[in-house]
């Protein structure tokens, strides 16, 4: 379904652990019906739903469903129901703008069943709805990996952080001079083979430390690899990779949240959902443009590593010169840096349309 029709049925979920409810309104946003369900009753929730009209009809509004509603979006894609997906934000917003300002989980979903009703085109297709079984086969395993790997990378640095301030306070600054680089392979078995046999609460500390950075590191090659060759099974994602800073780690990100570029109507929609587009404020000769807080923030962040990639000294000469021109125009380093990302985007939408 592209276009809404005054038969149009919009049916907003709200996901939770134990239960969900969802609430269905007609074309005027007049509510025609509810129901609460679990994931252990879900066929009464799809009987409910042919009972409200047809098929065709029907659009299935959901927030970010954080695997609590897998099940059940599973059991909508095999029953060929059109389902959209509703940022939290926009959902918000209508909660603010709402005189009463309720919250509960009758309330959320009828939000979520009125945002699709008045935003239709802010939100995006799901992509159990429009993705064929192997680009979601793929998606779900890189964003599982994916995730797994953030985590051990925000551990790794913690580690690192850490082993800084006991490692000065076990050297001081001299330990710089014998491992310039603290954290390499051959810079950790310096500090262990130094340490050993020192039963000072301090040097044990800096010792399991030292072993926990080891096994992360160990964690993250795994996962990479596992990553590389889950990502070459991506047509999209090894396209990708043709584009300078994009390693495969990074393709395979974008793929994990994209999962099909057939979601995006143009390059704009996907801009916009990477949140690197910026957006405008104007009023009457006055006019401003202004960068967009919101959007997919691991998509922005796999675009932003892509950016910096682009400028750095080794980097890409066509982006860095687009960079350059911009700061030329007056325009400050990060401001400059957004423009990059947001040509970058548009290269990436334009390598998924054609590959």
């Amino acid at each position: 379904m592209n276009t809404l029709t005054p038969n149009s049925i919009f049916v907003g979920v709200d996901v939770h652990k134990y239960g969900h409810s969802a609430v269905a309104l007609d074309a005027f946003g007049q509510e025609k019906s509810k129901l609460d369900f679990t994931n252990g009753t879900l066929s009464p929730f799809t009987a409910w739903l042919q009972s409200l009209g047809n098929k065709d009809d029907i659009i299935v509004g959901l927030e970010d469903t954080n695997c609590y509603g897998t099940h059940m979006v599973e059991l909508l894609r095999k029953e060929s129901f059109h389902i959209r997906y509703v940022s939290a934000i926009l959902t918000e917003r209508e909660r603010k703008r709402s005189t009463k300002r309720e919250k509960s989980d009758y309330v959320d979903a009828k939000r979520v069943g009125r945002v699709i009703l008045t935003k239709y085109e802010e939100t995006l297709p799901a992509k159990e709805s429009i993705a064929d079984e192997n680009e979601l086969n793929i998606a779900k395993s890189l964003d599982l990996l994916l995730m797994e790997r953030r985590d051990l990378v925000k551990h790794k640095t913690i580690l690192k952080n850490q082993l800084h301030a006991l490692l000065h306070q076990r050297y001081t600054e001299s330990y710089r001079t014998v491992v310039p680089r603290s954290f390499t392979k051959k810079s950790i078995r310096w500090f262990l083979d130094d340490m050993k046999g020192n039963e000072t609460i301090l040097a044990q500390s800096i010792v399991r430390r030292l072993s926990r950075l080891l096994f992360v590191e160990d964690q993250i090659y795994v996962i990479s690899k596992e990553v590389a060759v889950i990502g070459n099974r991506s047509k999209e994602a090894r396209s990708l990779t043709a584009i300078h800073g994009c390693g495969m780690v990074t393709a395979s990100a974008i793929m994990a949240e994209v999962i099909t570029i057939k979601r995006f109507t143009d390059k704009h929609r996907f801009s916009m959902y990477a949140g690197v587009a910026p957006t405008e404020r104007s009023s009457g000769r006055k006019q401003t443009m202004h960068t967009n807080p919101f959007g997919n923030r691991q998509l922005n962040k796999a675009i932003h590593v892509i950016a910096l990639s682009q400028i750095a000294i080794k980097g890409d000469p066509t982006g860095k010169e687009y960079y350059q021109r911009k700061l030329k125009e007056g325009k400050t380093k990060l401001w400059a840096l957004r423009c990059l990302k947001h040509q970058i985007a548009k290269r990436v939408f334009q390598t998924l349309r054609y590959c």
